[in-house]
């Protein structure tokens, strides 16, 4: 029995679930283990509320948009969003779930977010789903210490510009309701994904 499934049986004992629970939960968390995570795409970037697209750098912006942003550059902060997609793959016969999804994003090594997606999460069999999860951050707050220029130029690769490359991380930790109660997945798993 491998680890995951221990655990699993350990914790529904002590829940005082009965052996169809138990055994219909294990099924359901040795579904859900055999799902692979893979880091898809970064997109619908925002940098001060333009749209930035593919390819987009700083001379595609308006006057006025250029004027925004060297205020907001000298006000040292530059408010970022955009999306981060995950593609969940089931190669299971049966659907896979989870009630929730811990997860935490860096940018080049710097954690810039750090929370909890709420929403329920369903796989059907023998496919995948595409899961997005928004991102909201200030990049001239977490890399201080880099120039003007070299944070503004982090926004428009995020969109997909020729610059120096971006190395996207993130962790996500499952979660299954067992019992009325929430089962975590025992490790994060662990995507990169560098933006050339």
């Amino acid at each position: 029995m491998n680890k995951i499934k221990r655990i699993i049986l350990i914790l529904l004992v002590a829940l005082g679930l009965s052996s169809c629970d138990i055994l219909s939960q294990m099924h359901q968390m040795a579904t859900f283990a055999k799902c692979t995570f893979d880091f898809e795409s970064v997109n619908s970037v925002q940098m001060l509320g333009v749209n930035l697209r593919k390819g987009m750098t700083k001379s595609d912006l308006s006057v006025g948009q250029l004027l925004q942003l060297t205020n907001a550059l000298m006000s040292k902060s530059l408010p970022v969003t955009f999306n981060v997609n995950l593609d969940i793959n089931n190669p299971n016969s049966t659907a896979a779930s989870m009630t929730k999804m811990d997860y935490i994003l860096t940018l080049n090594d710097k954690q810039i977010i750090s929370t909890t997606m709420n929403n329920s999460i369903s796989v059907p069999a023998n496919s995948s789903n595409v899961v997005t999860i928004p991102v909201t951050t200030d990049l001239f707050q977490l890399f201080s210490g880099e120039s003007a220029e070299a944070i503004m130029n982090l926004a428009f690769k995020l969109a997909g510009a020729t610059s120096n490359p971006v190395n996207v991380g993130i962790k996500v930790k499952p979660y299954i309701t067992v019992g009325g109660q929430q089962l975590a997945y025992p490790d994060y798993i662990t995507m990169n994904k560098v933006l050339q």
